[in-house]
Order: structure tokens, then C-alpha cells, then sequence
């Protein structure tokens, strides 16, 4: 038996797990890519030492992100995932038969090759859908220049770190470029890291600053080792299709639209994604500074750069 350290997380704390096999481990040109078996939580995919993918539990994450915004519009033709070259979130868009041809983009070829092969179990071949076009290029420049082209935009991207890249697609200036691809009467999630980190709270007042508003959404992910946050909104801003507390309603929803039984969103659960406590929603309600492009132009320590990399297996 072998035991794997990960990177740190938002609160400085290591999260320890079990790995049984080492399926592959690379570094490809954006990252470390890395295919554990693990007793506790089944096949895993990890990116620079983080899961990204668990068999345990990623149903849970892929749920939320994908069918919330997709049952609170009306039409569903055309559809954008921004990132998920694991081939998750494209596996709960194929089971909409409305749906004619989904656009996945992922900067990394190596994620959806090496996801085709061994996450086949999980994503249910998902990579290789007729309706699915993927395109190896950086989201933002694939996504520019659209206009009035997709019904929903679904980004399952890395985390925005300080100094980092990533912060290009999570600012004003890229949510403007979402806004501008989406069709009217569409819709757009994004995930938006921890529940109660301040990255969650930045992230959800630049997409209020550029839809108009924005709302909140979470699902405890054991393999995160925390509450994981989304946020979602629409153009234009018309607030939900579908209350939450409309239970029946979810429930006939997901039975008129979606091919197969789902494993954790229902009536209940589509309700509790929505519910968050009152002293964090009293927090998340107090206006914070917008994420902008510049901010990915500020360089990161040096004791940064090297907490960023820690990673042992044993």
C-alpha cells in the first residue's frame, strides 16, 4: 500500500489518501498528469497533484455543474465546456437528447488522451461522441470573438491562482467575452473553488458585475476535502427557471429531459445545492474587488512557487 501526499490547500492543510496502483504518471507540457487507483476512492486523475477526477464522488461535482444550468434554459442545441478534458461534464451533456453538438476545449491534448484510455469506466466513452467537437487550444482564445453561439457555457476549469494565468479566465474582461458567445435565453456556470475561500467570493461578484447577478451553488466533495463552489447566471439576467424549492417541478424536469437515472441530483438535492448558511451568505453578500486581467501579470513569491509544487509519493 502506498501514500500519497497532495499540495497544500486554500488553508494551508495536506490532504492524505490511500493509492493502490500507479497507472501512469507524465509531465506533459502544461502540467503533471498522473492515474492512481485508489481502495477508498476508486480511479482517480490528478493534475499537478490535485484530484481532479475520483470514481468515489465525481458525480456529485459533475451533476451540479452541468445539469443546474442546463434545466433552467429552454433550449439546449448547442453547448461550450471550457476545460473537463476528462470527458465528465461532457458525459451529463450527451443525456440531453436535444443537444446536436458540444464544443470541448482543453489546452492539454494529453488530459483527453490519456482520459479516453483510462477514465473509460467513469466518463462512459463519452470523448468519443459523434456530437462532441474537441479542440486543443487555451479557452479564451477559443471562445473570442463568438457572438450569440452557444445555449450554455459550462467552465470546469483549474483554479484561479495570484499571479497565475488562470486568472485569465476568471476576470471581468473574460466573463465579457462569455457573455458576448452566449445566445439569449442561455445560460453559464462556472466551478468557483472552495465554498468559503475569498477566491469563491471574488468569483462570484465579477460574474455579477458583468451578468447583472449571479447565484451561488455548492456540493461537499469528500476527494476536495471540502464544500465545492459554483457559480451561475444568464443572459439576460432573468433569475431562475427553476426554484429550488419547486421539488415536484425538478424532479418532472429531470424526467422529461434527461436519458438515464441520475446519481445524486434530484428534487432534494437540486434544493440543498442552493442553500448556504447565513453567516456565510452574510459574508459572501459584502461587495468584493473584481478579478481582472492584470492581476495575472503580478509574479508570485518565491516561497509560493515552491509551496505550489509540494507533492510525495511514498
Amino acid at each position: 500500500m502506498r501514500i500519497r501526499y497532495l499540495t497544500l490547500d486554500f488553508l494551508n492543510n495536506y490532504f492524505l489518501f490511500k493509492v493502490s496502483k500507479v497507472l501512469l504518471s507524465e509531465r506533459t507540457k502544461f502540467q503533471t498528469l498522473e492515474v492512481l487507483e485508489s481502495p477508498e476512492f476508486g480511479l482517480c486523475l490528478l493534475l499537478d497533484g490535485l484530484i481532479q477526477v475520483a470514481e468515489y464522488d465525481e458525480y456529485k461535482y459533475h451533476e451540479t455543474l452541468v445539469h443546474t444550468p442546463l434545466l433552467n434554459i429552454e433550449q439546449r442545441k448547442r453547448i461550450a465546456i471550457l476545460g473537463g478534458g476528462d470527458g465528465c461534464a461532457l458525459r451529463e451533456v450527451l443525456k440531453y437528447n436535444d443537444v446536436e453538438r458540444v464544443d470541448l476545449v482543453d489546452i492539454d491534448r494529453r488530459v483527453v488522451e490519456v482520459s479516453s484510455k483510462y477514465l473509460s469506466k467513469i466518463n462512459k466513452g463519452s470523448l468519443k461522441s459523434r456530437k462532441a467537437r474537441i479542440f486543443f487550444t487555451d479557452a479564451r482564445k477559443f471562445i473570442s470573438g463568438k457572438k450569440n453561439v452557444y445555449d450554455s457555457i459550462i467552465i470546469d476549469l483549474t483554479d484561479p491562482i495570484e499571479g497565475s494565468p488562470s486568472i485569465l479566465l476568471y476576470s471581468v474582461e473574460f466573463y465579457r467575452i462569455v457573455y458576448d458567445a452566449l445566445k439569449p435565453g442561455g445560460s453559464f456556470i462556472t466551478q468557483a473553488t472552495t465554498l468559503q475561500s475569498p477566491q469563491f467570493r471574488r468569483i462570484f461578484w465579477t460574474v455579477k458585475k458583468v451578468f447583472g447577478d449571479a447565484v451561488p451553488l455548492h456540493v461537499y466533495m469528500k476527494t476536495f476535502c471540502d464544500d465545492w463552489g459554483f457559480v451561475m447566471s444568464f443572459k439576460p439576467w432573468n433569475g431562475l427557471k427553476l426554484p429550488p424549492d419547486n421539488i415536484k417541478g425538478v424532479e418532472d424536469r429531470i424526467s422529461k429531459l434527461i436519458r438515464g437515472e441520475l446519481k445524486y441530483l434530484n428534487g432534494m438535492t437540486y434544493l440543498s445545492n442552493f442553500i448556504i448558511p447565513p453567516e456565510e451568505t452574510k459574508i459572501l453578500m459584502k461587495p468584493s474587488k473584481e478579478i481582472r486581467d492584470e492581476e495575472a501579470l503580478k509574479k508570485t513569491s518565491r516561497k509560493e512557487e515552491e509551496s505550489a509544487d509540494v507533492t510525495w509519493v511514498f
